[in-house]
């Protein structure tokens, strides 16, 4: 299935969203800030679909999708989760998670992103 980097400052999170994607059928790695994230982007791993919360030390989810949309990986689709959805500049994500999200949701958005036979990069700003 497809490689998905998840980024978030609570270890909870990041533990809980492991084992749901993992349950779906995907690769899963984990950063615990923006910094850490970009730092895998900018390694030898090839990411399907980025993952992270706005709100973070060091680099916030902002910065992780500024990044991306400025690199040679402009393709790669981005979801902002965040418990403060008005912070995410909507224009740098594919879609936005609300915190707290039903799972439901979630299995959307990332099978939305992961099913190779459709476009990569739809319209910019979905909310879920």
């Amino acid at each position: 299935m497809a490689l998905v980097l998840v980024i978030d400052d609570q270890e909870s999170i990041r533990t809980i969203m492991a084992m749901l994607l993992k349950e779906l059928g995907h690769d899963v790695e984990l950063a615990n800030d923006g910094q850490k994230g970009i730092e895998l982007l900018n390694g030898l791993s090839r990411f399907d679909l980025v993952i992270t919360d706005i709100k973070m030390p060091n680099k916030d989810g902002n910065d992780v999708a500024r990044h991306i949309r400025r690199s040679n990986a402009t393709s790669i689709p981005v979801v902002a989760m965040t418990a403060f959805p008005e912070e995410a500049e909507r224009d740098l994500f594919d879609c936005t998670l609300a915190k707290p999200f039903k799972l439901e949701k979630l299995r959307e958005a990332v099978s939305r992103f992961t099913d190779f036979s459709v476009q990569k990069r739809p319209e910019t700003g979905v909310s879920f």
